[in-house]
């Protein structure tokens, strides 16, 4: 863990007990329950071992504790409930939080260690946590290509998903040019018409519109799609100029100060500016 937290039961361990499967050190109860809320998704049945109970009963004191869980391994207890235990006992969370963190772990029960962590990603990304969801997928991304690609139907569907919620989480933070080549990526994994439009938008998002007329003339397939798009970006200035003073200047200054745009704006330009944070939620996560 990064800082220690306040001690309520048993002792600070000199050694820390590496959680299996996502290696975060802990050194204390109060410490692995925090790691249980917020690796929720990633935590499987190997955390559920007589290393775990030794750790316990030897460096933390909490004998009590420890011999409750060996009864429930023997009873051949699942996740959850073994989980829900350490944090009934441990007290540091509300029974509300509790619920949510088993309900999390019981969710994660079947996946793969990449499913997992995709589940984990997109929680980041559905939160607008955008920055750490893309540290999320490119771990994805880096483990899948480290272990060699799965060219299979399903392998290719989940690298599409995977690069359609990066360029998703890039678009949440107004990095139109690498949402559309995130975009572009899930296209080419997994040609379907979501990440297309997905990708044309986020490319509209990143161009004047002069840029985008001539990126279009030069590539005609995009044609179609670019229509489509357009029709919706009427759509939305309508909206916003139907909203008039409601739009808050700091935002449209934020917009400003965070897109590289050229200066050659031409006609409505300035109003698609206002659009482009609005337009991204349009985009869902898969």
């Amino acid at each position: 863990m990064a800082s220690r937290i306040s001690l309520g039961i048993g002792i600070y361990s000199q050694v820390p007990y590496v959680i299996p499967g996502i290696e975060i050190p802990v050194y204390c109860i109060e410490e692995l329950c925090v790691a249980f809320r917020e690796n929720a998704v990633l935590i499987d049945d190997q955390i559920m071992n007589k290393n775990l109970l030794e750790w316990i009963y030897r460096d933390l004191g909490l004998r009590e504790l420890a011999d409750a869980l060996m009864g429930i391994l023997g009873g051949k207890a699942n996740l959850g409930d073994f989980c829900r235990y350490i944090l009934e006992y441990t007290g540091l969370f509300e029974r509300s939080t509790v619920f949510e963190i088993v309900k999390t772990l019981t969710m994660g029960a079947g996946m793969s260690v990449m499913e997992r962590q995709k589940k984990q990603a997109d929680t980041l990304a559905e939160s607008g946590n955008y920055e750490a969801a893309i540290h999320a997928y490119r771990n994805i991304i880096d483990k899948w290509s480290a272990e060699g690609s799965d060219n299979s139907p399903a392998g290719n569907v989940f690298m599409g998903t995977i690069y359609h919620n990066l360029g998703y989480s890039y678009a949440g933070m107004m990095k139109y040019r690498l949402a559309a080549e995130s975009f572009r990526k899930a296209f080419e994994y997994d040609p379907t018409q979501p990440h297309r439009h997905s990708y044309i938008a986020a490319l509209r998002l990143s161009m004047s519109g002069t840029q985008f007329i001539k990126y279009v003339a030069e590539n005609r397939d995009l044609g179609p799609d670019s229509i489509a798009i357009e029709s919706e970006m009427d759509a939305l200035k309508k909206e916003y100029e139907a909203c008039g003073e409601g739009i808050s200047h700091m935002i449209m200054k934020n917009i400003r100060q965070q897109i590289a745009e050229d200066d050659e704006h031409a006609d409505n330009e300035h109003i698609l500016e206002g659009l482009k944070e609005k337009y991204r939620s349009m985009v869902p996560v898969n």
